[in-house]
Parts: structure tokens; sequence; C-alpha cells
């Protein structure tokens, strides 16, 4: 609360109820994008995506090369 309205002793009246609503949408939102990023798939190569994100080629060929190795150092080190 804040300190006016404690010294004051006024009440915090509708304020709290929309702000807990805006907090309810916003909470709503994130688990709906959550949900939409998991069906669509968004998160089954965590792996994948900094490989490709230090490839400059248009053909993604050294982040291929960059991926075989660590499934090879991966594979070998079990």
């Amino acid at each position: 609360m804040c300190p006016n309205c404690v010294l004051n002793g006024a009440s915090l009246g509708g304020g709290i109820y929309v702000a807990f609503g805006i907090c309810a949408l916003f909470f709503v939102i994130g688990v709906a994008g959550v949900w939409f990023a998991f069906k669509n798939g968004e998160f089954e190569d965590l792996e994948g995506v900094k490989f490709d994100m230090l490839d400059d080629g248009e053909d993604g060929e050294l982040a291929a090369k960059a991926k075989a190795a660590v499934e090879k150092l991966r594979t070998q080190s079990t």
C-alpha cells in the first residue's frame, strides 16, 4: 500500500481489482505463449540454435559440421 493511503486512511477501492486483473491477463498471455511454442515445436532442437547463430554462411554448412562434431564427441564419451 502507498504511504499516503495508510496515513490518510484511504481505501484502495477498485484499483486493486484492476491491478490484479491486469496481472491475471499477463499471466494468461504468458501461459498461452508457452503453450503455443510447445505446440509448434519451438523447444525441439535447443542445441542446434547455438550452431546456427554462429554460422555466417547462407547454406548453413559450418553449423552442420559443428553439430556433427559435437554429436560425434558426445557418442564417443558415453
